[in-house]
Formats: C-alpha cells, sequence, structure tokens
C-alpha cells in the first residue's frame, strides 16, 4: 500500500489581546474593507517577510534572486505607505541601517516593548570605521520602487 503524503502545511491560529498592538492589526485585517481574508494579508506579510530565508539553499540562485526582488519590492512598497501615512517623507541622510545575518532586534510582543539594549537604527556617529560599515550594502533600486517613491515624493 502507497503512503500518503500531506501536501498542506499548516500554521495554527493566531489569538491576541485585543487592546495590544498585534490585537489592533488582527482586528484591522478581519474588518479590511477590500473584503478580503485575514489570512490572505497575512500571508503575504509573512512570505515578504521571511521568503529569502525560506529559500535559501532550496533552491536555485536564479530563482531566489527573483524571490528575493519580490520581497524588496513588497517590502519598500508597504514602507512607502508607512511613511505616508506618518507623514514621513524619508529618513534623513544621518541615519544608517546595518544589516546582519543574526536576530538583533528582540521585541516583547505582548507588551510592544523592545528587550535588546541596541537598536537596528543608528545614527553615522555611532558607526565605527571598519568594524560596523562592513555589514553595510548598497542596493538598486529597481524601476518599480523608484516610480513609487517618485509617486510618494521620496527621493
Amino acid at each position: 500500500m502507497s503512503e500518503k503524503r500531506n501536501f498542506y502545511v499548516e500554521l495554527p491560529r493566531i489569538k491576541r489581546k485585543s487592546k495590544s498592538w498585534e490585537g489592533k492589526v488582527i482586528e484591522y485585517l478581519l474588518n479590511h474593507p477590500s473584503g478580503k481574508a485575514a489570512t490572505e494579508f497575512s500571508m503575504e506579510a509573512l512570505t515578504a517577510f521571511w521568503l529569502a530565508e525560506a529559500l535559501e539553499g532550496q533552491v536555485s540562485s536564479e530563482e531566489l534572486s527573483k524571490a528575493c526582488w519580490s520581497a524588496i519590492e513588497k517590502l519598500e512598497g508597504k514602507l512607502a505607505t508607512v511613511r505616508r501615512i506618518a507623514g514621513i517623507e524619508k529618513l534623513p541622510s544621518s541615519y544608517t541601517i546595518g544589516l546582519s545575518t543574526s536576530p538583533t532586534n528582540v521585541t516583547d510582543t505582548k507588551n510592544n516593548q523592545n528587550l535588546n539594549d541596541e537598536t537596528l537604527v543608528s545614527t553615522s556617529d555611532d558607526l565605527v570605521q571598519d568594524e560596523d560599515v562592513d555589514d553595510l550594502i548598497e542596493l538598486e533600486l529597481p524601476e518599480e520602487i523608484k516610480q513609487i517613491n517618485n509617486l510618494f515624493n521620496v527621493q
């Protein structure tokens, strides 16, 4: 007798207190004006955020590159929306974001508090020559993102 294979994976239900930030997000998604299922919004966000790590070492470099660009475009599009809502045109040029391969930000999701002593965003004054600069890379924005930035007057 052949063994049946399960072709699906499932993420257990997520439950948060309604007064927490995460609870407010869930409530917003459940009542989104588009009527789209909250699970679809959740999967879009999860995929954009975790796709690169999930595919690393699992697919060809060409497919990984395509997936990474897709994730970048979605995340940059969301960042443009967040900046528009907050009225933030652009981060000051004195801010630098360091990229790291290890987790550097731990958040207490129940209280919405950062549990780390260090932050992900630091001013250029905090950078030590040859120490932190090695972790920074410059990325060329795809044309679509440049158009989005122009649309929101972000340079």
